[in-house]
């Protein structure tokens, strides 16, 4: 058996795994916004891990941001609790953006016309 690696999603099989190119898309698709799964790039799985790590990417810079300026601009009452959420949040980012790029060296890696998805049409 091969050992996936590190940063490997702990809810997708291995890239080695015959089920691979059955549910990575299905991956993608689960973490990003509803509406892609109405577009033509639907069953793109390489197009998909792009715009995935481009979010995330955004979305980290953002919360970066967000954290750097909590205390002063926010106005919350309670800044300690929200710098914890941001923290929180952002350490969740940078686990799926771990998770993202695996799995997008594991697309890469694989022969692109062996990636089913035809379960998702």
């Amino acid at each position: 058996m091969t050992n996936t690696p590190a940063g490997w999603p702990t809810d997708l099989v291995s890239s080695f795994d015959p089920e691979f190119s059955g549910q990575v898309t299905r991956w993608l698709l689960e973490r990003l916004p509803g509406e892609f799964r109405d577009t033509e790039i639907r069953n793109d799985p390489i197009a998909l891990s792009w715009v995935l790590r481009e979010r995330l990417k955004s979305d980290l810079e953002l919360m970066r941001r967000l954290y750097a300026t909590a205390r002063v601009n926010s106005g919350s009452t309670r800044p300690s609790e929200l710098l914890e959420a941001l923290s929180e949040i952002g350490a969740q980012l940078l686990r799926t953006e771990r998770e993202a790029n695996s799995v997008a060296s594991a697309i890469e890696a694989l022969d692109h016309g062996k990636i089913n998805t035809s379960d998702l049409d």
